[in-house]
């Protein structure tokens, strides 16, 4: 795309990175001094700052399995009008006010036909078009074939547990920790070191690239 090809935007990416290397260098400074100087109270930040969030209570609301077959059942003749009427709308702008060229200036891209950005343009209309020619058919089903759909949904509707999936992800890894906590001045002056060369090496970049 023509806008991540541009001098501002890469400029841009290259401060954006430079500050946040150059604020991590920083925080990676303090606390390896913290550890040479105040090994007892940086221990005690560290240990405060470790907390474990449960993702499985975080994602519970939406784990569970909501059946809408039944709703969908009662008020499907609405429902099928809708989305009948709703894709043939769409279908109709897509086809009738669509400019790929307006398209392309508003996101800033390269608005000439034979361009890569004029191409991803058209290939999502045709996806829509496509996508809204297909809710159009599941809307017919849906009024005039509803077992159809509704054999078809019970097909497609399987329930996925996030939990079984990422089991283990979110337990707390402290070896690390421990480690530095074993050996809090010598890990206190390798984090610092590495914190000095990461700030100094991106303050360096930044101010060339100012």
């Amino acid at each position: 795309m023509e806008f991540l090809d541009s001098h501002a935007f890469q400029q841009w990416a290259v401060q954006f990175l430079g500050v946040l290397f150059l604020v991590g260098g920083l925080m990676a400074l303090a606390v390896g001094v913290g550890l040479i100087v105040g090994s007892a109270g940086t221990l005690r930040f560290l240990a405060a700052m470790n907390r474990w969030v449960s993702t499985r209570r975080a994602f519970k609301p939406i784990e569970i399995p909501r059946d809408t077959r039944q709703a969908v059942q009662k008020h499907r003749r609405w429902l099928a009008a809708a989305l009948i009427a709703g894709a043939a709308f769409s279908i109709f702008g897509l086809a009738a006010w669509f400019d790929a060229g307006a398209v392309s200036f508003v996101f800033g891209l390269d608005a000439r036909p034979s361009s890569i950005a004029s191409w991803l343009v058209e290939s999502a209309r045709w996806a829509l078009i496509a996508g809204n020619l297909a809710a159009i058919v599941i809307g017919i089903m849906l009024r005039f074939f509803p077992g159809a759909v509704a054999a078809l949904e019970a097909r497609g509707s399987r329930w996925y547990s996030d939990r079984q999936l990422v089991k283990g992800a979110d337990k707390m890894n402290l070896a690390l920790d421990n480690w530095v906590a074993e050996s809090p001045r010598a890990s206190g002056w390798m984090i610092a070191i590495a914190g000095l060369l990461l700030a100094g090496d991106f303050g360096i970049i930044l101010a060339v690239v100012r």
